[in-house]
This record gives C-alpha cells, structure tokens and sequence, in this order.
C-alpha cells in the first residue's frame, strides 16, 4: 500500500470515527504541553508520558479497524476525544495508531488528529521546533525526518539495502481542515517498545493502556471479553445491548458442536445490520446448551460473521491475552484448557470425560459466513446451570 494511498485509508477511518468534540474544561496546560514535546521527538518515552496524564486527554471511546490487502495487514486503533485538547495552539480531537505487517518488517504510526489544515498544522509545529522544516510530500502532506540520514538494514549477503526512518508526518484527515499529525518510525528506530512474544516484533503499547473511558462499553469491549472464552461475557453483553441495534431472536436446533451424545437447545440472535469490531462484520450471535440425562454438559456461545473464515481465525489468534498458551489443534480450533472431570473415574479420563475451555472457528451452512464459537463444560463454568434468556441480552 502506497504512502499517499495508506493516508487516504486513515482519512475514511478519521469520517467515520471522529465526530466534532464538545467543548470542556481545559486539562492543565503544561501537563498537556509536556506530552505533546515528548510526542514530537516520536520516541517511546511518549507513552509512558502519556499514559501518566491519561486524565487529561478525555477519551470517549476505542474504536478499531484491521485491512488486509495482499500482502499487507493494517490494524488501526483510534480513540476520538470528548472535548478538543490544546497544546501550544494545536487543537487535539483524537488519537490514532497504526501497526502495519508486511514481508519487510512492522511499520509503526502514533499521533493526533488536529483541528487545523495541514499547511497550519505545519506553521505551528515548526513555529515549536526551531530549526525544522518540513518537506512536501503530496498535494496537502508534509514531513520531516528527525534522523535524516537513515541506517540502513540488509537482509542476506545478496539483499539490497532497507532504508529505516523515524519521521514526523502531516497530511490531510476526513476533511480538508483536519490533519493527521503522525510519527511514523520502523521498528529498528523504536528498540525501547515491547516485544510481542508470539511475533517477535516489536508493539505499540493498547490503547487501552494510554487512555480511560467513561463507564460505557462498546462492541469491542464485549468482543474482547469474548476472547476470554468465559461466562463474564454475558454481563458485559448486556450493558452492550445498544450497539447492536434491532435483532431478530430465532431457535437453534443443531448438533453438538463437540460431537458427543445428547439434547442440545440454543438460540440465534440475527442483526438487523452488520456490527463491525476489530475489523469482522458480526451479523448474528449464537448460543447452545448441550444436556444428557437432564444435566448441563456443556455450554457454546459465540457470533456469526461475514466473509473468509480465514480472517476470524487471524483476529482470534491476535488475542495474545487469551491464547498465549493455548494449544492449537487444527485450523481454526484452539484448546485453552483441559483437566479431568470432576466425576471422572481415572486420572486419565477418556477424551468424553474430559473437562474443557475451547474455541472454533468454522464456516457456516450458508455461503460466506463464519462461526467464531467459544465453547466450556459445565466444570469450567463455575455456579452457571444454565445459559441467559437472549432477549435480556439484547433487547431494548
């Protein structure tokens, strides 16, 4: 994806998740000021700094967004501001941040989106630093490298040289007089960030580790409870139950997804209109109990979505939170936990009386849907005998 084309990618992510911020109480202006010098030298101090006057950078939601287009894989996470804050006459109304995968290595992007037009964005930004001059890239794009002459990085004794770069960024949002105000640094010039363990490159910290909402729960959140593969989900669920808009509530009579013997009862929740989180579009969510003898067996839940099953499986096996030690079965099947039954006769239980906490991901009978399913025995859940009433989660 081409440098001007990716910027265009973030001003439709900018059109759909930053709205005008409400005017507030100023945060304290040194603090907001002390941030904001430490952002614009793009180092990974900036975080932590940011982090500590998270306070004063009121968030009013996360909002994420993952693309893939071959061979490359974006994941943006933004986070609008309920009120503009200001820093040495540069009006902030939102946080943005981007990880880009490709074959060459992660690309890394932080930054702002700032209430000015870009060639005012510019003005101010060199009216701070003295000495910088930013250099135009694009019709309403500019920057600046703050390490001007690159390293460079080979890749075996026949490889051409990678130019690296640390570099402040201005270009165009949503509209002509909002800009993106942008570090953009490959991973080499960023040694300080994490290393993610699974991946082995190097991370920007969660946004829901630099910033704090008020008390409201979107359909992130309840996607990332999912991920945890527990019964805590339902509650969250239900304080979620408006952003999932009208839905439809059908019985579900299938057979066990595990395979075993028994009754299993469920229901499917339809949306009226496609969900979008992390990049899925959810079009329903799904429920089942399996019973024998009368007795909770076990219990599935989960949600339906359009597309290649293939991008479930990616998002799922993102959540290093809840799958770091999970042992992957088969395409799309994880097992994130097993132990005997309680009532097992043997320390080595048959595979039917084995206790379990498992997801799967599999398509559906209908052409170009997908179920993302979590599934757990009754041993792994605690006091629940049965599962909750699908109105009382989703309703309004």
């Amino acid at each position: 994806m081409a440098f001007v084309g990716f910027m265009r990618f973030l001003a439709a992510l900018g059109a759909l998740a930053f709205a005008v911020p409400a005017a507030g109480a100023e945060p304290g202006r040194a603090d907001v000021e002390k941030v904001f010098d430490a952002f614009l030298r793009c180092r990974a101090e900036f975080f932590d700094l940011l982090a500590s006057r998270r306070a004063d950078f009121p968030a009013r939601e996360f909002r994420a967004h993952e693309d893939f287009t071959a061979p490359i894989w974006v994941d943006a996470r933004l986070v609008p501001f309920s009120a503009v804050v200001n820093a040495y006459g540069v009006p902030l109304s939102g946080y943005l941040q981007i990880h880009k995968e490709a074959a060459e290595g992660p690309g890394l992007m932080w930054g702002f989106r700032v209430n000015r037009e870009p060639v005012e964005v510019v003005k101010l930004i060199e009216a701070r630093l003295r000495g910088t001059k930013f250099a135009r890239i694009g019709e309403n794009a500019f920057e600046f490298r703050l390490e001007p002459t690159p390293a460079e990085a080979t890749w075996g004794r026949l490889a051409t040289p990678k130019a690296t770069y640390r570099q402040l960024v201005v270009d165009e949002a949503d509209s002509p007089k909002h800009s993106f105000l942008l570090c953009n640094a490959t991973e080499d010039r960023m040694p300080e960030l994490k290393t993610d363990e699974r991946t082995g490159r190097k991370r920007l910290p969660p946004t829901t580790s630099l910033f704090v909402l008020p008390k409201t729960v979107s359909e992130e959140d309840v996607l990332e409870e999912f991920s945890r593969c527990r019964p805590e989900l339902f509650a969250t669920l239900a304080r979620a139950k408006g952003r999932f808009g009208k839905v439809t509530i059908e019985p579900l009579f299938v057979a066990a997804p595990d395979g075993q013997a028994g009754e299993v009862s469920g229901s499917t929740v339809t949306f009226a209109e496609p969900v979008r989180a992390f990049g899925l579009d959810l079009v329903a969510y799904t429920q089942m109990l399996h019973t024998k003898d009368g007795k909770p067996v076990s219990f599935w839940w989960g949600f339906r979505t359009t597309g290649d099953p293939v991008f479930a499986a990616h998002w799922l096996s993102m959540r290093a939170e809840s799958l770091g030690a999970a042992q992957r079965i088969g395409w799309g099947e994880w097992v994130l936990e097993t132990r005997p039954r309680t009532n097992a006769k043997a320390a080595d239980a048959a595979e039917e009386d084995l206790a379990y906490r498992v997801f799967k991901v599999e398509p559906f009978d209908y052409p170009n849907f997908t179920n993302v399913l979590c599934g757990a025995t009754a041993d792994m859940t605690g006091a629940m005998k049965a599962l909750p009433d699908p109105a009382e989660l989703f309703e309004q």
